[in-house]
């Protein structure tokens, strides 16, 4: 792609169906244009990749750690950034209705090459900041995600293919699983920061049994290296979210990897 060239979103109708693409500005404003120079994306395309590469980089609590340095993240920080980063992966694999606003709130803004596809990500949606906040902060020491991708042209028309070696093979992530753990750890925040007094007052408030809120908030103290494996699809098959609820976890990391995984 030509430096600095934006790409605008348009669309083209086609026996009544809708398809929605990315296409460099300079197709649509200047006439004569040579349309081997210009680049036409499958919007839904760069939309999945998107998605793909953040919620990899959402799922892994040692990368989160790194981007935010060790020394500036308490463990308090590390628990509520983890569950931020579990309810973002939640949404990003749900409704376009849930996806849209995680994305908006976490991508300050997408560069695509031949050789790469380069993600601006902003920090505040993983802190305390709510995520209408993070878009009033466009310079606030935006992560970049950088990931290897092909693109295959055809005339104007193109295909991006993601190329890192973990994105080539399927994974078994469980939405229910991850909403779980989400839910556990938003709720733990609730009762520990005293928004919520009881496991009485956050069952009345969410409708739920004590017993329901009890089995969810132990999650909150899964190992780092279980939570890792569930965001990023690599459990047991028979580790569902029944079962996960179901089991009186001990809070010794390397018990819970026992009773879990063999």
């Amino acid at each position: 792609m030509p430096a600095a060239s934006a790409l605008t979103p348009s669309h083209a109708v086609k026996k009544g169906r809708r398809y929605r693409y990315y296409v460099s500005a300079s197709l649509i404003t200047e006439a004569g244009t040579d349309r081997a120079q210009g680049w036409r994306l499958a919007a839904r395309e760069i939309e999945e990749a998107v998605i793909t590469i953040l919620a990899d980089a959402l799922s892994s609590p040692a990368r989160l750690l790194d981007w935010f340095g060790t020394s500036e993240v308490s463990g308090g920080q590390t628990r509520k950034m983890q569950g931020r980063a579990a309810r973002l992966i939640a949404a990003l694999g749900g409704s376009p209705e849930q996806r849209s606003p995680a994305i908006r709130a976490l991508v300050e803004h997408v560069i695509v090459d031949e050789q790469t596809i380069i993600i601006k990500v902003r920090r505040g949606p993983l802190f305390d900041r709510p995520m209408s906040s993070a878009l009033d902060a466009p310079s606030d020491g935006a992560i970049e995600l950088t990931t290897a991708v092909s693109i295959k042209r055809r005339g104007v028309g193109t295909r991006l293919v993601l190329l890192d070696a973990q994105h080539n093979h399927p994974t078994r992530c469980d939405p229910a699983l991850v909403k779980a753990i989400a839910r556990g750890r938003a709720w733990l925040d609730e009762l520990v920061t005293g928004r919520a007094r009881s496991l009485h007052d956050l069952a009345k408030c969410h409708g739920v049994s004590r017993r329901y809120i009890r089995r969810l908030v132990s999650l909150a103290f899964l190992s780092l290296q279980l939570v890792e494996t569930i965001l990023q699809g690599r459990q047991p098959v028979e580790l569902t979210a029944t079962r996960l609820t179901e089991l009186d976890l001990p809070l010794d990391w390397a018990e819970q990897h026992r009773l879990l995984t063999s």
